[in-house]
């Protein structure tokens, strides 16, 4: 392979144009097909391939749970709420909602049977159906004409019938809230009628006593004549009575932030109003989630002008997640063009302060850009040939990643051919003092050389890299494997270009009138003197080595993970500000949250599971709201369908009357009132409800915690029942707390994969499986090290594990192995130059070159990620910290540590090349001496056998 690339590069120097052209074309090519990339910046774009997954995705499917909480936010003073204004004002905005014609084509009816949650329509459900006082005129009205009935005889009897029905008009049907009777809604004197709700009244006595006077009258002669008027008032006085038991109060407040639970009509707000629509893509005629998203963002913008307009409050607001989504997304991308911007700024100012030179330093950044499009070209190709390859917001540091260890390539390939220039000059001196001054021969040679013995360090650093990034893909994670993946074909694509279209360029380009002394710097100066002498005392080194790192560790124990959803997040957002207030005063996840019960639901069995898991939600105080279910439905729903109350009514311990009512849920017309919430085979149904899950480990804790409690309501009943938790929130705190395993597991894996290839890599170069192994291992314990020495700092410190930082181990592991293979390489080239000289001398010679190189790089990929801290997002910001600090971390330990690890070997390879000197030509590689003295057997002895250190 390495003989491919080193063909590729003496082809690109040879003939330069036609490389350039045959590169242009390839990219012209590839770059379309990043049409075809699944961008999805939603959570589902990080879930894992799990059962809990699968069980929301059936959700899903089943009853269209894919919805869209459409809320009006009014802001009020405390008090506000016993003033008629204020009541008037949300009776007209829930109007506004029910008015609207694309939210009625598309809504969804998550609160029983309908799409719409206000505090004035469930207030104006209790003033007709539960308020004594607003009940007491036709009650008294009522009372007159049974009475009447009562005392009749046969001549007027059926005066008293008719006088009876006509009242009987006068009894409240439960109804549906429209607009028009919102609009027209008087709300009177909220102190009264709010103390009255408080009291927890309601007409149930009332009720039962004129029931029983109504079924006092069918007696005697005249009792078939009474039935049929008594009969159907009988039956709108049951339906009335079963309407007793809601919970118009606990619907009201949970309207209202969650800590006003307690006093709820001083709340100083804001109060929502909510309505649901679907978003299921196929039900809009759209193709992907974000077109629908942009509708509905649309129609929000329409509903608050509209709310401004009728209310003349100008601090109405509107908020959906469709406008969430699109508008985090919108500003994200804003902000990762201006840092992306940025990050081409600072890395080419930091390159020009390398290569003195705008052509060198923008053929470096321009290739790194053509690459990172190329690499995305590859990306949608992938996902066009079947790949699975979703880009997330996990990714969104890709290009910055790409840019800011692309350019180290380039930096390397240039920084070795300005070497090789300056050697050409030093061994055959010809009086060229700047770069110019070289005949095109000249550079061609100095091009080849450099970019092909570059390509040897490169081609091992960018194969290990690829090989350990491609090992995501064994991850749970989808984005982590998507990640690695592209990182993967990103780092190759900008090692082909380095190596050939850099040197087509440096060859078509005249460089610039440089001088040779400050084309690079090569000398040796007291740092790296210092470095190579270290080598002198390599217990010292692993014995400070060794001190650092205890505290390092005791760090890395401390390690934890801190991922909240709102750090993901840009605050300076309106659309954002106003879902971390719904989120903190109102303690709602995103989406609802759904328990699944599977088994015999409509049987007596079933409905007292469902009981159980309804006390279970109901008591839980991190629960917000009341919990909605199948037979919180029907209850609500056999008001307006007699066929079903007078199913629910035959309800007893016969299965027969359970199978007749389940029955014809499963009808047609019975599934337009269960489909959402029962599946069309009737043994599964879902109770959805609310609950704070923008702390992840809260969360999680919550959700192992009400699982433990379903699954012990399923033991405890005799069918066979199965209760599962589910819900998007759910599902981003279990992948929250993947994540440090995911850490683990990456870290792990990359790193099992960059020493089996160091080892294989040296193993084939050394021919030698037992000596490869030795100089794989010795060169893969400093970046181990290194990554110790980056989570024990953060665990020192307090930075904690994120979806971004989840792969800085990896990522460090990565740029580790290119500092350290740049450094062996090179050390190992010193050796074969001069096997005479020892290692101080080695090592001092490459740092002086190669090392500079990598501090080079070091520093632009450090300027590259550092450029992340201007985010907004304090993900990125972390990550931008952290990387900065790894980089230094593999510098360090790179130049440091590892010659004196790996001086044993070099020593080797010295004396093995001394003694192929010594027998394939003797007389050189004697030192000079006059003719007729003789060699002593103690100068062969030096010459075969080069000084070794003490420490050795």
């Amino acid at each position: 392979m390495k003989n491919i690339f080193d063909e590729m590069t003496r082809f690109s120097s040879e003939k330069p144009k036609t490389t350039l052209g045959i590169i242009a074309l390839f990219i012209l090519a590839l770059t379309p097909n990043a049409m075809f990339i699944d961008f999805d910046n939603s959570e589902d774009a990080f879930f894992p391939d799990n059962e809990t997954v699968r069980l929301l995705n059936d959700v899903e499917d089943e009853y269209q749970a894919s919805i869209d909480f459409i809320r009006f936010i009014d802001d009020i003073e405390s008090g506000d709420l016993y003033e008629e204004s204020t009541w008037q004002q949300l009776a007209i905005l829930e109007a506004i909602l029910l008015e609207h014609p694309d939210l009625n084509e598309y809504q969804y009816p998550l609160f029983g049977v309908q799409a719409n949650s206000g505090m004035a329509s469930a207030a104006m459900q209790w003033h007709n159906l539960q308020d004594e006082e607003t009940a007491s005129d036709w009650i008294t009205q009522m009372d007159s004409a049974i009475s009447g009935v009562a005392n009749s005889n046969n001549s007027t009897l059926q005066a008293n019938l008719d006088i009876l029905s006509t009242t009987s008009n006068s009894i409240p049907s439960p109804s549906i809230i429209t607009a028009e009777e919102l609009r027209a809604w008087e709300p009177g004197n909220p102190n009264e009628w709010l103390d009255r709700l408080d009291s927890g009244n309601n007409l149930t006595l009332e009720l039962a006593t004129m029931m029983g006077d109504l079924n006092a009258l069918n007696q005697g002669e005249n009792a078939g004549q009474i039935a049929v008027i008594s009969g159907p008032i009988s039956g709108k006085l049951g339906l009335l009575m079963g309407l007793q038991s809601i919970d118009y109060r606990s619907m009201m407040v949970s309207n209202l932030p969650a800590d006003d639970s307690s006093d709820p009509w001083e709340s100083d707000g804001p109060v929502l109003t909510t309505f649901v629509v679907v978003t299921e893509p196929a039900e809009h005629g759209e193709e992907v989630i974000g077109d629908v998203q942009e509708k509905i963002s649309l129609w929000a913008e329409d509903l608050q002008e509209q709310g401004v307009n009728q209310t003349d409050d100008s601090e109405i607001s509107v908020f959906s997640f469709s406008q969430f989504s699109t508008g985090q997304s919108a500003n994200l991308g804003k902000e990762l063009g201006i840092l992306n911007s940025i990050c081409l700024l600072l890395l080419g100012f930091i390159l020009w302060t390398k290569f003195r030179s705008k052509r060198d330093t923008a053929n470096v950044l321009i290739l790194t850009v053509f690459a990172i499009l190329a690499t995305y070209g590859m990306a949608g190709l992938l996902t066009l040939l079947g790949v699975k390859m979703v880009f997330n917001a996990a990714m969104n540091s890709i290009p910055i990643l790409l840019l800011a260890i692309g350019v180290d390539y380039g930096l390397h390939v240039v920084a070795r051919i300005r070497e090789e220039l300056q050697d050409q000059e030093k061994k055959d001196n010809k009086g060229r003092e700047t770069l110019r001054d070289f005949s095109l021969e000249a550079r061609r040679v100095a091009i080849r050389k450099g970019t092909i013995l570059t390509s040897a360090a490169l081609m091992v650093a960018i194969f290990t890299d690829m090989v350990g990034f491609l090992s995501f893909r064994f991850s749970s994670q989808q984005f982590l494997v998507s990640f690695g993946t592209v990182i993967a074909i990103g780092l190759f694509f900008i090692y082909l270009l380095s190596i050939t279209a850099l040197p087509a360029l440096m060859m078509i380009i005249p460089p610039k009138k440089l001088p040779l002394e400050k084309s690079g710097k090569n000398d040796i100066g007291p740092i790296s003197k210092k470095i190579g002498s270290f080598t002198k005392a390599p217990v010292l080194v692993i014995l400070v080595t060794v001190i650092i790192s205890v505290p390092m560790f005791l760090g890395f124990q401390q390690l934890e993970v801190g991922f909240d959803t709102r750090d993901n997040f840009d605050d300076s957002v309106p659309v954002v500000q106003d879902f971390l207030l719904i989120a903190d005063e109102f303690q709602s996840s995103p989406s609802p949250l759904y328990v699944v019960l599977d088994g015999e639901v409509i049987s007596s069995e079933g409905k007292m599971v469902y009981d159980d898991i309804i006390i279970q939600l109901s008591e839980n105080e991190k629960i917000t709201g009341l919990p909605i279910g199948i037979w919180g439905i029907l209850e609500e729903s056999r008001t307006s369908n007699t066929e079903l109350d007078s199913l629910m009514n035959n309800l007893d311990d016969d299965e027969a009357s359970w199978n007749e009512l389940k029955a014809w849920l499963l009808s047609d017309d019975g599934r337009n009132i269960s489909a959402g919430n029962l599946n069309s085979q009737g043994m599964q149904t879902v109770i959805s409800f609310q609950a704070s899950t923008l702390d992840w480990q809260a969360t999680a804790d919550f959700e192992s915690e009400l699982s433990a409690t379903l699954a012990e309501l399923a033991e405890d009943r005799d069918g066979d029942y199965s209760i599962k938790l589910s819900g998007r929130s759910l599902i981003l705190a279990q992948v929250t707390a993947d994540v440090a395993d995911s850490a683990v597991l990456s870290t792990g894996t990359v790193a099992g994969v960059i020493l089996i290839m160091l080892i294989g890599i040296n193993s084939v170069r050394q021919k030698d499986i037992i000596g490869g192994a030795a100089r794989g291992f010795v060169t893969w314990v400093p970046l181990m090290v290194v990554v110790v020495w980056v989570y024990g700092i953060m665990g020192l410190t307090g930075y904690q594990l994120n979806s971004q930082t989840v792969t800085i181990g990896a990522l460090t592991l990565g740029l580790g192995v290119d500092y350290a293979v740049h450094l062996t390489t090179r050390l190992e080239e010193e050796v074969e130059h001069a096997p005479f000289a020892n290692p101080e001398e080695w090592t001092t010679k490459s740092v002086a070159t190669t090392g500079r190189a990598m501090f080079g790089a070091a520093l632009t990929t450090a300027g590259g990620f550092s450029v992340l801290n201007f985010s907004s997002l304090v993900p990125l910001q972390l990550f931008g910290q952290v990387f900065v600090v790894a980089i230094v971390l593999a510098l360090v330990s790179s130049l440091f540590l590892l010659p004196a690890l790996y001086t044993p070997f070099l020593k080797q390879d010295a004396r093995k090349l001394a003694v192929e000197s010594k027998l394939s030509a003797p007389e050189k590689a004697l030192p000079e001496q006059d003719s007729g003295e003789e060699t002593d057997e103690s100068t062969v002895s030096v010459i075969v056998n080069p000084p070794v250190d003490e420490s050795e």
